[in-house]
C-alpha cells in the first residue's frame, strides 16, 4: 500500500523531527479515547437496548441542546450554530439512538468535560443506609 506523501506528512516530519511532542501526543490520546466511547456507545445502543435504557432511567436533568455531545469527535453534520446557540436540525425527527441516549454514564460527561446539563446520582452504596459490619475471623473478644 502506498501512502500519498502530503504536505501535512511533510510538515510534520520537519517541525517535529519525527518525535511527537508531549502536547500533541495528548491530544493524539484524548481523541481516541473520545472516539473508543463514541464506538462504545454506539455499540451499546446497537447491541444491548436494554441496558442503555436502563442507564437512561438513572440520568438526571434535561437536554438542553448546547451541542456538546455533537462535536465529541467530529462535528455532526446536523449541527447548526448561530453564533452561542446550537440547534439540531433532526432532533425531534430522526436522532439516531446514540444521540437520543447521550450520555449513558459519568464517562460519557467527561467527554464532553462536563459541560452536559445531565448528571448522575452518586453511586456511594454506603450513603443514606448503615454499613453492616461483619467480622472476617474470630477472636477471643468477639466470641462472646
Amino acid at each position: 500500500m502506498v501512502i500519498p506523501e502530503g504536505q501535512f506528512v511533510l510538515k510534520t516530519v520537519k517541525n517535529t523531527g519525527g518525535k511527537m511532542s508531549a502536547n500533541r501526543f495528548l491530544r493524539v490520546f484524548q481523541i481516541a479515547s473520545r472516539l473508543k466511547g463514541k464506538v462504545r456507545r454506539f455499540l451499546l445502543c446497537l447491541f444491548f437496548p436494554s441496558r442503555v435504557q436502563e442507564s437512561v432511567r438513572k440520568r438526571e436533568g434535561e437536554c438542553d441542546q448546547c451541542g456538546a455531545c455533537c462535536k465529541i469527535v467530529l462535528s455532526c453534520p446536523f449541527l447548526v450554530e448561530y453564533g452561542s446557540h446550537t440547534e439540531c436540525r433532526i432532533y425531534n425527527t430522526f436522532r439516531p439512538m446514540a444521540c437520543r441516549s447521550f450520555p449513558l454514564d459519568q464517562r460519557d460527561l467527561d467527554d464532553v468535560n462536563r459541560q452536559c446539563t445531565y448528571s448522575f446520582p452518586n453511586k456511594n452504596p454506603a450513603e443514606g443506609r448503615e454499613q453492616l459490619i461483619v467480622p472476617v475471623w474470630r477472636t477471643g473478644k468477639n466470641e462472646g
